[in-house]
């Protein structure tokens, strides 16, 4: 009998072990699925409040290339702004291991340790974009002052608490 219950015993503990190592090594799948879970919510929140990013455009912004994660962690997307009879783009990149986290004022989006978002702007009319600045601040949305702002942020913080639980 205490053969059996010892057998049992190394049975259940190596099981437990291997769960555990099982749960360090790092998934493709629920990374993947934590990145499109993530960009999700950042494209619903632009689509539904489109920012104003550039003085030199009009309001009115459409997404030209999707929020995305690329497989180096480089969080990015593109807007298409009208301007008079033409457009220009606007695209915003920066390395998702310096999101520092959510920031809200008028205009929602994240804050990154250091000046690592690269804005890059097109001439009106052209699809060359060309370096224009680096800031900490990742714009994102244009959701102005109260309620609807304060939901779109407490979204943000959850969405980047899970985001960060399982994109490791």
């Amino acid at each position: 009998m205490k053969q059996r219950y010892l057998l049992f015993l190394i049975l259940l503990m190596g099981s437990f072990f291997s769960m555990s190592a099982q749960q360090n090594v790092s998934n493709p799948g629920s990374r993947a699925k934590a990145a499109i879970q993530f960009t999700k919510i950042l494209e619903e929140a632009a689509m539904a409040y489109p920012p104003h990013l550039s003085y030199l455009t009009e309001q009115g912004a459409k997404i030209e290339s999707a929020f995305r994660i690329s497989e180096d962690g480089t969080l990015s997307v593109t807007f298409r702004y009208p301007v008079e009879n033409s457009f220009a783009l606007y695209r915003l990149t920066a390395p998702i291991s310096a999101i520092k986290s959510v920031f809200y004022d008028y205009y929602i989006g994240l804050e990154f340790e250091g000046a690592v978002v690269n804005i890059t702007e097109s001439d009106k009319g052209s699809r060359e974009l060309k370096e224009s600045n680096k800031i900490n601040l990742f714009h994102i949305a244009m959701p102005g002052d109260g309620p609807n702002g304060e939901r779109l942020k407490a979204r943000f913080e959850q969405g980047l608490q899970a985001f960060r639980e399982n994109y490791k």
